[in-house]
């Protein structure tokens, strides 16, 4: 499994824009796999005064990074990028209550289950010394023609 380690910025990536992009960049990635890296700050959409980031925003931090990793992996074969819904996590489990301002944040999301539009992902957010601060299962659906499936009211038929 080929592991590269230069790659585009992640505005060009993800379905977000500024605020609500929280991931700052990649680190690494393969097919099955990403790692990326943000810095909390009192610019983050989420930032709460005199506390930092609620850790309940470390589930979008790993959701965000799935999306990048999606939106990787199609700019490489010359797609743009594409919107997918995110279904849900299981077992979220954090180790604390906030995220503070300076916190460097990486998370590593695998592959777990790839059945055509849905997937799993097994996702950890460490910090920059490697100790686990959250972890979770992401469930995420990425129909082939989002927008169609929104325009039908969520109906795959």
């Amino acid at each position: 499994m080929q592991i590269e380690r230069e790659f585009p910025a992640t505005q060009t990536l993800a379905p977000h824009d500024p605020p609500m992009l929280l991931v700052d960049e990649i680190l690494e990635s393969s097919q099955m796999h990403i790692v990326s890296k943000m810095v909390i700050n009192k610019d983050n959409i989420f930032y709460v005064a005199g506390r930092g980031v609620p850790s309940y925003v470390g589930f979008e931090i790993m959701a965000q990074t799935i999306a990048v990793q999606d939106g990787y992996n199609r700019a490489k074969v010359g797609l743009g990028t594409k919107i997918g819904f995110l279904l849900g996590c299981r077992k979220y489990t954090v180790l604390r209550d906030w995220f503070v301002e300076g916190d460097e944040l990486i998370v590593r999301a695998k592959a777990l289950l790839s059945e055509g539009e849905m997937q799993s992902f097994d996702c950890t957010l460490e910090d920059i010394h490697g100790q686990q601060l959250a972890h979770g299962a992401i469930n995420v659906f990425s129909p082939e023609n989002p927008e169609e499936f929104i325009r039908q009211g969520g109906s795959s038929q």
